[in-house]
C-alpha cells in the first residue's frame, strides 16, 4: 500500500521521514514499496551512525581510531555502501523538509565522548565491523535493489563516479602539505578561474591525500592531510561525487582552479590507480598545526576543576566588528595566580581540567603580567613554547555573582550579518531574570533578500522565534515577473518552550538553569561592569533592555 503524501510532521525524526519522503517520491509504477525502501535506509543509517562513531573516537583521542577508521572503510566497501548513501542522499535533497541526520549521530556521539575509557569502545567498534554482527548484505538483502528501483523511477539520480586516468601516468605527485609552498611560488593567488586558465597557469597536478566529508548536508568532500592530534591547516576542495573513497588516501589529477594559503579547488579530477610512475614532490611542507580538542576533553565536573583560590583575576575585553555586518565580539582570560593565562573560556572556571588543558592544547595557554587596564599577555604555540612577545591588552577585571544573586530584568544582545545592498540576517537573543528565581531565554531573526534583488522585483523573507512559549518559523516573498507577480508564504510552529525557560541560580563565575524540560546547563557568568547593566552569559554579554 503506498502512504499518504500530505506534509510530513516536524516532529518526524530522520529514519521515518527518509523512508515517508523516498516511498512518496517513488509512486510511479515499478517502484519499491515502503518496506523495502526501508531497508535501504537502514542500511545506510547504520552506515551514517557508525561514521559518526569513528569521528566521535577521533575527538576523544582514541589511540585505535585509525585502526577503527580502515575497518569502517573495507566494511563499507564491501557491502558497496556509497553507492546507497549517494541515492538517499539524492533523495534527501529533494524533500527539505527531512531533518538532519544529527537527530541520529549526536546520540552515538554524546554516548562514546562520555566514555570514561573511549579507547576501549572504539577499538570494540573495528572489530565489531568485521564481524557476522554487522553483515548488512545478510541484515538487509533488499537494500540494493531498492537503491536501483528509486534510479530507474527517476526518484533518485544515479551515483556517479570520476574519470580514471589511464596507464601510470608519470609526474610529481604534491601532499596537501605542499600546496601553501606552490601557492606561495605564484604572482599572486586565485580564488575561482576556469579550466582553460589553470591548463595555462599549472597545466594538471597530482595530489595525494585522505577523503573527509564536509558540509552541513554530508555530500560535499575535501582532501585532508592529517595526524592523530595535528592537521595541515589547507584544505583542497573537490568538485565530485566522492562517496566511494570517504576515508581512503587516493592520488587525483586534476587542475586547479582556485589556489591559496589556505585552500585549494581540484577541478576536472581523475582517480590514479597506479601511482607507481608518480615521484614525490620536493617542495617544502607547511608544518601541522593542533587540531581543535573537544570541550569535553578539557572539563572536570562541576567544581572539580580551576578552584577560586587559584585564580588571579577574570578579565573582558569587548569591541564591535563592522566588517559584513555589526556585531560585538568579547575577548575573556582567565588569570591564574602562578602566571598562566587561559583563552579558552568556554565554561565556567571550576569545570576547567587545568591538567588535561595544558596537556591537550597548550596553544591555549600563555604567561600574563600586570594589573586591570593594563595586563600583558605572551602566547604559547602548539609546543608549549613561548609565541613572540608581550602583548598589552585593554581588558578589565571583573567580579564574581555574590551567593544566590537575583536578578530582574530582560538582558539581550542584537547583531546582523550582510549588508543593505545583498541582503542579511539579523539576530537577537534574550535573558529574561525574575527575582522569584525564574528564568526565560528567547531569540529571534530576519532575513531579507536586499535592495539587489528588490531592484529586480524579488522580495524574499524568512524569520524564527522562540520563547517560553514556544518557537515558530516564517519564510515566503514575491517575485514579480511577464505575467504579473506570484508569491508564496508558508509558516510552521513547534514545541512548548519548555526548553527555554525554567530556574536560575546566580553564584560565583556561574550561571545554572534548570530548563522545565529536565535539562541542566552551566554556564560561564559575571557582570560586565558595577551596575550589572551588562551581563556575561555563556559566549557573551547582554545588556539591558531600558
Amino acid at each position: 500500500m503506498r502512504p499518504h503524501c500530505g506534509s510530513l510532521s516536524p516532529a518526524a525524526s530522520t529514519l521515518p521521514a527518509l523512508v515517508f519522503a523516498a516511498a512518496c517520491a517513488a509512486a510511479a509504477p515499478g517502484a519499491p514499496d515502503p518496506a523495502t525502501i526501508s531497508q535501504l535506509i537502514s542500511a545506510v543509517s547504520l552506515d551514517v551512525m557508525t561514521e559518526a562513531s569513528i569521528e566521535a573516537c577521533e575527538d576523544a583521542g582514541a589511540p585505535s581510531t585509525p585502526q577503527a577508521r580502515a575497518a569502517w572503510v573495507a566494511w563499507r566497501e564491501r557491502h558497496q555502501l556509497a553507492a546507497l548513501r549517494s541515492v538517499v542522499l539524492s533523495v534527501k535533497r529533494r524533500r527539505s523538509s527531512i531533518p538532519s541526520w544529527d537527530t541520529i549521530t549526536d546520540p552515538m556521539r554524546d554516548r562514546i565522548l562520555a566514555e570514561a575509557a573511549p579507547d576501549k569502545v572504539c577499538a570494540g567498534l573495528g572489530q565489531d565491523l568485521q564481524g557476522a554482527g554487522m553483515d548488512v548484505s545478510a541484515m538487509y538483502p533488499q537494500a540494493h535493489a531498492a537503491a536501483k528501483a528509486l534510479v530507474q523511477a527517476e526518484v533518485a539520480h544515479k551515483p556517479s563516479l570520476p574519470d580514471i586516468a589511464p596507464g601510470t601516468p608519470r609526474g610529481q605527485v604534491l601532499l596537501v602539505s605542499q600546496l601553501p609552498t606552490l601557492a606561495g611560488q605564484q604572482d599572486r593567488t586565485w580564488t575561482a578561474i576556469s579550466d582553460e586558465e589553470a591548463i595555462r597557469r599549472l597545466g594538471q597536478v597530482y595530489v595525494k591525500g585522505r577523503v573527509q566529508r564536509w558540509g552541513d548536508d554530508g555530500d560535499d568532500f575535501q582532501l585532508v592531510q592529517e595526524s592523530v592530534d595535528r592537521r595541515i591547516p589547507h584544505t583542497v576542495m573537490l568538485r565530485f561525487n566522492a562517496e566511494a573513497w570517504v576515508g581512503r588516501e587516493i592520488v587525483l589529477r586534476g587542475l586547479l582552479t582556485s589556489l591559496d594559503t589556505y585552500s585549494s579547488t581540484l577541478a576536472r579530477a581523475a582517480l590514479v590507480s597506479d601511482a607507481s610512475g608518480l615521484t614525490p614532490s620536493t617542495l617544502p611542507q607547511t608544518p601541522m598545526v593542533r587540531k581543535p580538542v573537544v570541550l569535553k576533553r578539557v572539563m572536570s565536573p562541576p567544581g572539580k576543576g580551576l578552584a577560586d583560590k587559584d585564580i588571579a583575576a577574570i578579565v573582558i575585553h569587548g569591541k564591535g566588528n563592522y566588517v559584513n555586518g555589526s556585531s560585538w565580539e568579547e575577548d575573556v582570560l582567565f588569570l591564574l595566580r602562578d602566571g598562566t593565562a587561559y583563552r579558552r573560556t568556554d565554561m565556567p572556571p571550576d569545570q576547567l581540567d587545568v591538567a588535561a588543558s595544558r596537556q591537550l592544547e597548550p596553544q591555549q595557554w600563555g604567561r600574563w603580567r600586570g594589573s586591570s587596564g593594563a595586563y600583558e599577555v605572551q602566547d604559547q604555540n602548539d609546543d608549549g613554547r613561548p609565541d613572540g612577545g608581550w602583548d598589552r591588552k585593554q581588558h578589565h577585571a571583573v567580579k564574581p555573582w555574590p551567593q544566590n544573586m537575583r536578578l530582574e530584568g530582560s538582558f539581550s544582545s542584537s547583531s546582523f550579518a550582510g549588508s543593505y545592498f545583498a541582503g542579511g540576517i539579523s539576530s537577537k537573543r534574550s535573558i529574561r531574570f525574575t527575582k522569584d528565581g525564574r528564568f526565560e531565554r528567547s531569540y529571534s531573526s530576519l532575513g531579507t533578500s536586499g535592495s539587489l534583488a528588490g531592484i529586480n522585483g524579488a522580495n524574499i523573507s524568512a524569520s524564527s522565534h522562540g520563547d517560553g512559549s514556544g518557537s515558530s518559523s516564517t519564510g515566503g516573498g514575491t517575485v514579480a515577473g511577464p505575467m504579473g507577480t506570484s508569491g508564496a508564504f508558508s509558516s510552521s510552529k513547534t514545541d512548548d518552550g519548555a526548553s527555554r525557560r525554567g530556574r536560575y541560580q546566580l553564584s560565583g563565575y556561574v550561571l545554572t538553569l534548570h530548563y522545565d524540560d529536565g535539562r541542566q546547563e552551566r554556564l560561564l557568568s559575571f557582570p560586565v561592569n558595577a551596575d550589572r547593566t551588562s551581563v556575561y552569559v555563556g559566549s557573551g554579554s547582554l545588556r539591558l533592555n531600558k
